[in-house]
Formats: C-alpha cells, sequence, structure tokens
C-alpha cells in the first residue's frame, strides 16, 4: 500500500514538471486515432498476385477465379482449344471446343468485344497464349490465358465435365478416324433429324471440314 501510494505521489509530480497532462487524459475506447499517413498515396492493385492472376491483369487470368465464377453462376466463355483427344478425358465445364485456327475463322461466333474470353489448353503453353494476344488485336480486349492450363485445374481438383456422347453415333468427340486416307480425331458431333456427321480435327491442320459416316473409317 505505501508503495503504490509512492508511486502516485511521483506521478503527480511528472505531470506537474513535465507538463503531461494533455497525455493523461482519459480517452474515448470507441474513437478511432487518426493515421499519420495519406490513404490517397498508396497504390490501388491492379494485378492479380502470385500463380493466381485475377480479372485485372492483362494477359491471364487464374485458376481461382475461373472456379468463383462458375460456381457463382456468372460464367464468362471459356474456350477450350486442346486436340480432341485430350478433350475426350475431361473438360472445364461450359467451355465449348475450338481450335485456335477455328477461332480465327469464325469470328462471327464470338461474343461482343466488352466481354470477357478465356482460352484454355492443356498446360497453358501451348497455343492459349497466343490464341489471346490475337483475340486483343483484332479488339477483345478481355481475352485471357487461363495460367496453368487445364492441368491445374485438374490438380486442384476443380470441377470437370467429359464430352457428350450422342446416342445413334458411331463415332464420338476424341475418338480416332481417317478421312481420305488423312488421319484425325472427332472434334465436334453434329446432329440433324436426316444424318449425323462429324467435325474432323488434325494435328498441325487444325478441324478440314465436316464429313458422313460414310466417309469416316476407323484408322
Amino acid at each position: 500500500m505505501i508503495r503504490n501510494k509512492f508511486k502516485g505521489i511521483i506521478r503527480k509530480a511528472a505531470i506537474k514538471i513535465l507538463n503531461m497532462e494533455f497525455d493523461t487524459q482519459d480517452r474515448n475506447p470507441t474513437e478511432i486515432p487518426k493515421s499519420g499517413f495519406d490513404e490517397s498515396k498508396i497504390p490501388k492493385v491492379v494485378d492479380g498476385s502470385g500463380d493466381t492472376p485475377g480479372p485485372n491483369h492483362k494477359e491471364d487470368i487464374g485458376r481461382t477465379w475461373v472456379s468463383a465464377q462458375l460456381a457463382g453462376g456468372v460464367v464468362p466463355l471459356i474456350i477450350d482449344i486442346r486436340p480432341p483427344n485430350e478433350i475426350v478425358a475431361g473438360k472445364i465445364p461450359t467451355s465449348i471446343l475450338m481450335s485456335g485456327e477455328y477461332i480465327k475463322k469464325h469470328l462471327d461466333l464470338l461474343p461482343a468485344k466488352d466481354l470477357r474470353i478465356i482460352i484454355y489448353d492443356q498446360t497453358g503453353d501451348l497455343g492459349s497464349q497466343e490464341i489471346s494476344l490475337w483475340l486483343r488485336e483484332q479488339g477483345w480486349l478481355l481475352a485471357r490465358r487461363l495460367k496453368g492450363g487445364y492441368a491445374e485445374w485438374l490438380e486442384q481438383d476443380e470441377p470437370i465435365d467429359t464430352p457428350k456422347v450422342y446416342a445413334g453415333a458411331k463415332y464420338n468427340i476424341g475418338e480416332p478416324v481417317a478421312v481420305k486416307k488423312i488421319h484425325g480425331f472427332v472434334h465436334k458431333v453434329l446432329t440433324s433429324q436426316e444424318k449425323i456427321c462429324y467435325e474432323i480435327w488434325v494435328e498441325d491442320q487444325g478441324v478440314i471440314g465436316i464429313y458422313s459416316e460414310e466417309e469416316m473409317l476407323h484408322p
């Protein structure tokens, strides 16, 4: 008790001698102290961070952002440019299958130029970067490469779809076929009331045309 009383006397003397009244005033516990820096000087984040580029990145888009968009039902156009023999094992949900050359020849199939397009291949380094850059040069400024491609998507256990199997079709997406002695893969199955036709993809050439079952053979 005597010790506490002695401390109190010393404290009062210090306040009087050093003019510390302001520092010893009671403070409002809910009062937010004023910061000593100008918040306007803090640079805005314009790019994604690390290995998950965000929507403001100029060239890439990250897997986590795409996955969140799919989960939220806000889906941009996602284009899978892989060859059919890779697509058959699975693809990103809602993605459509279009080779790079097919995209260049069918720009009319793309959405308005102010909408986002995501291009992906197997690893992120097998054509998606070049195609997304080419699309930006044509005016689709929001075209982006999916960084890491389908390999990273699959590795992180994201949801996938497998290509549809068409009832009555002799061949399905990804199956090897031969047309006029040219070996390739079924890229798309086109159905109508009259007959079933197939869009054929050939390595180093892309889509070479549409053929009926009578014109095709298993290699």
